[in-house]
């Protein structure tokens, strides 16, 4: 077991609702909120923005609102 964790951010994802016709009644959507700073990254819409959104936010928060060694 690992000593107590601080929670430094929060990601948001919501899968959306997908119809049968493979068109979306509401699109997958995904945004990031700092506990740290105070800013939020997004929202982003739509299947391959949220995609490429989650891979990267944590490494594209921290190069453009903190400076090295500083958390996010």
């Amino acid at each position: 077991m690992t000593g107590p964790q601080i929670v430094t951010g929060a990601l948001y994802i919501d899968c959306g609702q997908p119809r049968r016709n493979g068109d979306w009644a509401r699109p997958p959507r995904a945004k990031y909120e700092c506990l740290t700073c105070g800013t939020t990254d997004g929202p982003v819409v739509g299947e391959t923005a949220v995609k490429a959104f989650v891979a990267t936010i944590r490494a594209t928060h921290q190069q453009t609102h903190h400076q090295q060694g500083e958390a996010a």
